[in-house]
């Protein structure tokens, strides 16, 4: 494999993070804290708003390899949360080619808000579509 199968630079902007993104990340993972839903908790944990999950962030960063490269594409995906977005910020993904080991590519990760805040960066290792997908 080449460099040139995987770009060197991978980006996905999302929109800002709504009451129902949160809401229906909460249903569908079990993580019901009322600091990700409630704007008092999130005021009595010290937030102006209400937190966004950090899994939800990760799933993210999943979303913008799985549109680069296929939805069986992920083969490692470790991130490290380092900072804290809140309801209604949008956040914008970045990845970065370090390079190929085994026919995979490996990338860093780096997710922050619109407004620079870093909150997650992390590494991740893909593989190309035709690596994964069966024909039909």
């Amino acid at each position: 494999m080449t460099s040139s199968q995987f770009p060197q630079e991978i980006e996905l902007k999302c929109l800002p993070v709504t009451a129902v993104d949160l809401s229906l990340f909460a249903a569908s993972s079990g993580d019901h804290n009322p600091m990700h839903l409630d704007v008092d908790a999130a005021r009595a944990a010290g937030f102006d708003r209400p937190v966004v999950h950090g899994m939800l962030t990760m799933a993210y960063v999943g979303r913008m390899f799985t549109e680069q490269f296929g939805a069986a594409s992920i083969r490692a995906l470790r991130t490290q949360f380092t900072g804290v977005a809140l309801r209604g910020d949008a956040l914008i993904l970045r990845a970065s080619l370090l390079g190929i080991e085994e026919g995979l590519g490996r990338y860093t990760v780096r997710a922050e808000t619109a407004a620079g805040t870093e909150v997650a960066h992390g590494e991740a290792r893909v593989s190309r579509p035709r690596d994964h997908e069966t024909p039909g």
